[in-house]
């Protein structure tokens, strides 16, 4: 499977979908709110330094962040620990959680159909789901604006994600098995249950009709060395426009301060 450049969704975007939504489960720490609101602003917003009036919250985009990985998203939650669930765990764990949660095309397609439950909802909306006896959210559960950041880009991204033919969806899902592939150890020690073709629902039911070779072979066509080219890099034309215009807002910095 060779390195692809989507036009907007990308393994990295699905791992914001699944920040974001840490975020709205309210499992984050209120000491920990910042950093992580930093970190996925930093991602969503235009490539400029933004220095909000009589505030220290800087927010910039690096060319050391593209393509974003998932080593900066663990760096970033590993060192904060949640705010609810099983003691010990932090927001990593939870984070991976969610990745490995999601282990066929399908679970991704519903992965997709429930972001629209991160969105705050209309009074139409809320009307028809009172009428078919649907139970309002959570209140300890945080919602978006449909007109915020975060709103607008979970929002997008469910709009790109239905538009994808089904060979972009599969290689979309396929760049997702290889860009969490490292993480496999770490979660299979806070996995109960974590075997060979954990994460991939297809090959692990069927390894009892097939047999381990046959389903290895499988996987092998399927997937290649996943590890090695999620590793190349999987990039969108999204992220490589906000690439350039960075560096052309670097140019531009650069050719002032000369005069």
């Amino acid at each position: 499977m060779l390195a692809f450049m989507a036009r907007f969704l990308t393994p990295s975007k699905i791992g914001l979908l699944a920040l974001i939504e840490l975020y709205t489960d309210a499992i984050v720490p209120t000491s920990s709110t910042i950093p992580i609101l930093s970190f996925i602003l930093k991602q969503l917003l235009p490539p400029t330094v933004i220095q909000a009036p009589h505030s220290e919250i800087t927010i910039s985009l690096s060319s050391n962040n593209f393509p974003l990985d998932l080593e900066a998203f663990k760096t970033l939650l590993s060192i904060h620990q949640s705010a609810s669930g099983h003691p010990g765990r932090t927001l990593w764990d939870h984070f991976l959680g969610k990745l490995w949660k999601i282990d066929s095309l399908d679970a991704l397609h519903e992965f997709f159909v429930q972001r629209s439950h991160l969105l705050a909802k209309t009074r139409d909306e809320i009307k028809k789901d009172s009428e078919l006896g649907i139970p309002p959210p959570s209140a300890d559960m945080i919602l978006l604006s449909r007109t915020s950041p975060f709103g607008s880009f979970v929002r997008r991204a469910t709009i790109e994600f239905e538009r994808l033919r089904f060979g972009d969806a599969l290689q979309l899902w396929s760049a997702l098995v290889g860009w969490r592939q490292p993480t496999k150890s770490h979660w299979a020690r806070r996995s109960a249950r974590m075997g060979k073709w954990a994460g991939n629902k297809a090959l692990e039911d069927g390894e009892e009709e097939w047999g381990m070779e046959a389903t290895e072979m499988l996987a092998l066509v399927a997937y290649g060395n996943s590890s090695k080219d999620a590793a190349e890099g999987i990039v969108s034309t999204d992220d490589a426009e906000k690439l350039l215009e960075f560096q052309v807002e670097q140019m531009q910095s650069e050719i002032k301060s000369t005069h």
